[in-house]
């Protein structure tokens, strides 16, 4: 058999050895290579002396993101996300307050946006990221900001992705490895090696996306996400006990703000229609003016 047939079986036996070890792979987690930091897990917050979230709104205990059971080998990844509604009286020191039970739960502002115009009520909204161990605390802290108005949250279960991927991820790095060690002791002609490399570069562009992606997920499932919004209302009174001049006070002010704005709403139409009327409005009435004038006559 000559040198380039050789080099060919090789390689075929390579990637089939590759490809067959990733079908065979089952997902339970093994250690990971020193030099494959993105598949080390997120360390443990319950081992770290923190404790995870207690209990998710709704009543439903929270066991996502904690040791596995005793004689379980994978541990649950589990991503939160909530979304409250806040409705204040004074806004002035709401970005503070956020601000402060942020830093207290450990966590960090991702994205916040502030709308004030001079006489309106001003809004506010924060995407705040917050370890598992202070997703509660936050979302009871949260409740006293003002008046609770709304709060959902969800979960998702993302355990076997995870694990898949990391699995997956390990079966390319091995692949990559045996690629580049047949590289370095290949002896083969130009062609040949320029093949291997080729392979190589293949196999790294996946490795590269599948680590994205796992780096997207240790994100996700480290850290709970918190939609917060809060909107001021002036003169506000809470459900539980309204004053009979409050709600006739915010009757009359809702009434009020319908007429001015159905009146900008009939001033914007009547600026629309005019050209159209000087257009066919004048004809039409000097021909009813008209018609009407030669009936009179007739009579």
């Amino acid at each position: 058999m000559s040198g380039h047939s050789k080099f060919r079986v090789t390689l075929a036996v390579l990637c089939l050895a590759g490809c067959g070890e990733q079908v065979g792979t089952s997902l339970q987690p093994r250690a990971a290579p020193d030099s494959a930091g993105l598949i080390s897990k997120d360390p443990d917050p319950v081992a770290a002396g923190q404790s995870g979230p207690d209990e998710l709104p709704g009543g439903a205990a929270n066991a996502g993101n904690q040791p596995a059971a005793a004689g379980t080998a994978l541990k649950r990844q589990i991503i939160y996300d909530a979304v409250v509604t806040i409705f204040v009286t004074d806004f002035e020191e709401i970005p503070r307050q956020v601000e402060n039970l942020v830093q207290e739960a450990g966590g960090f502002v991702a994205h916040n946006r502030i709308q004030s115009r001079a006489g309106n009520p001003r809004r506010g909204e924060w995407k705040v990221r917050i370890p598992l161990g202070g997703y509660s605390g936050f979302l009871q802290a949260a409740r006293t900001l003002g008046e609770l108005q709304g709060l959902s949250a969800d979960s998702q279960d993302v355990t076997e992705q995870y694990y898949d991927l990391q699995s997956r991820i390990r079966n390319k790095q091995t692949e990559e490895a045996r690629l580049l060690r047949h590289l370095e002791q290949s002896t083969g002609k130009l062609e040949e090696i320029l093949a291997v490399e080729r392979e190589v570069s293949r196999v790294r562009e996946k490795l590269e996306r599948m680590e994205g992606r796992m780096r997207v997920l240790q994100d996700l499932t480290a850290l709970a996400t918190v939609t917060l919004h809060v909107d001021e209302i002036r003169d506000y009174v809470p459900p539980q006990s309204p004053a009979f001049t409050a709600r006739v006070g915010r009757a009359f002010g809702g009434s009020w703000d319908a007429l001015v704005t159905t009146g900008k709403s009939l001033v914007i139409a009547g600026a629309v229609l005019l050209p159209w009327f000087g257009v066919f409005g004048v004809p039409l009435c000097a021909m009813v003016w008209g018609w009407r004038r030669r009936r009179y006559r007739a009579a």
